[in-house]
């Protein structure tokens, strides 16, 4: 299952004030725990501020992959 999660992040900008804005993540799941979990873990180095806003269950039923080795990121 996949859902997407919205996370509000608080980041300085040139002039040393804080600048928010939101980063929206298509996570792969079995649970809103699970996704919680991941995204804590992806954000565990971070030198910021930074805040879970929505987790929702996505319609999306496969992320299909490029099949040229080539094109992929």
């Amino acid at each position: 299952m996949y859902y997407s999660c919205k996370v509000k992040v608080t980041i300085e900008d040139d002039n040393g004030k804080p600048k928010k804005h939101t980063e929206l993540f298509l996570v792969q799941a079995v649970s809103v725990g699970d996704v919680e979990v991941q995204i804590t873990e992806e954000f565990k180095e971070a030198t910021y501020d930074w805040e879970i806003v929505s987790v929702s269950e996505t319609k999306v039923l496969k992320i299909l992959e490029p099949t040229d080795p080539a094109d992929r990121a």
